[in-house]
């Protein structure tokens, strides 16, 4: 609820947007949800959200003068990216990165292109810890089936996995973007944010500075300085996302459960205005918003 009492929804920002947002800005890091008689959630799955349908997504973007989107399977819907492919059928000008087994036909390949899918996730961070090899593994897998259209494989993972993952990362056949800043709290020079420099740097890597909120609170004042460090690395390959609509926080998952969590209360307005405070330069701010997103997402 808001300071008077109403309940919003989650495509209800309640903060204007108080900059110019650049024509053609995209979002470039929601999901859609539902509704679950129609596309109902997988058995197995970490948490049970509240439906955020196309239609929520559709009125956000409206509001906040966001021209552009890109869709994200969510890991609750596992590999069946008929949620997204639907709502991506709906919504003009928006884009998707899918969830794939790992091994899936050509012709399957080709209607997915067809359809605006551009990327293809692998979910490191909420399925939990794995060994090495195994998300070599998936990262490979994913990356076979990229290089048919020139796709991205995106990675969600802490910050360690990262490191780790650094030699498999840069040896990858496809370009790689990571998800949320690709760490799991902001710091001013830790292992983590050095290697994500170093692949930012090497040009075939990007970061999405998203779901701040994720790492820590996301009106704190270090995640300015991390984003314009990052975009120091290499503004070429940064874009920005909103993460709309705010799933609630990891701690308060229940794995197979039918209780619906409501979303996080975060505006995603005031998330937006944080954008030329982070960057704090008009230019910078159209390249992150406009210009990497049209290249990453192949927008026409």
């Amino acid at each position: 609820m808001d300071a008077h009492g109403r309940t919003l929804t989650a495509s209800q920002p309640r903060t204007a947007v108080n900059f110019a947002v650049p024509s053609g800005a995209c979002d470039c890091h929601v999901h859609v949800i539902g509704p679950k008689p129609r596309f109902p959630l997988a058995r197995e799955r970490s948490y049970t959200p509240m439906d955020a349908p196309a239609a929520e997504l559709v009125a956000m973007l409206a509001r906040l003068k966001l021209e552009r989107v890109v869709l994200v399977q969510p890991s609750f819907y596992r590999t069946d990216n008929a949620c997204m492919l639907d709502a991506m059928a709906k919504i003009k000008n928006s884009r998707g990165v899918a969830v794939l087994p790992a091994k899936v036909p050509a012709a399957e390949l080709d209607r997915l292109h067809a359809q605006g899918i551009r990327g293809l996730s692998v979910n490191i961070a909420t399925g939990g810890a794995a060994a090495l090899e195994v998300m070599q593994r998936d990262i490979a897998a994913a990356a076979r089936l990229c290089e048919r259209h020139g796709w991205h494989v995106q990675i969600f993972a802490n910050s360690r996995t990262i490191e780790l993952l650094e030699p498999v990362l840069t040896a990858l056949p496809v370009e790689c973007v990571i998800d949320h800043f690709g760490l799991n709290a902001p710091g001013a020079d830790t292992p983590a944010l050095r290697a994500l420099t170093r692949l930012l740097e090497a040009g075939k890597t990007w970061v999405k500075i998203s779901g701040a909120y994720r790492i820590t609170s996301w009106r704190d004042p270090r995640i300015g300085p991390l984003a314009r460090t990052l975009c120091a690395a290499n503004p070429e390959r940064i874009v920005w996302g909103s993460d709309w609509p705010h799933t609630h926080k990891p701690s308060q998952r229940k794995p197979n459960a039918e209780e619906e969590l409501p979303f996080q209360a975060i505006d995603t307005g005031a998330l937006l205005a944080l954008v030329p405070q982070w960057l704090e330069n008009d230019r910078l701010v159209r390249r992150v918003m406009v210009s990497n997103p049209k290249k990453l997402y192949d927008f026409s």
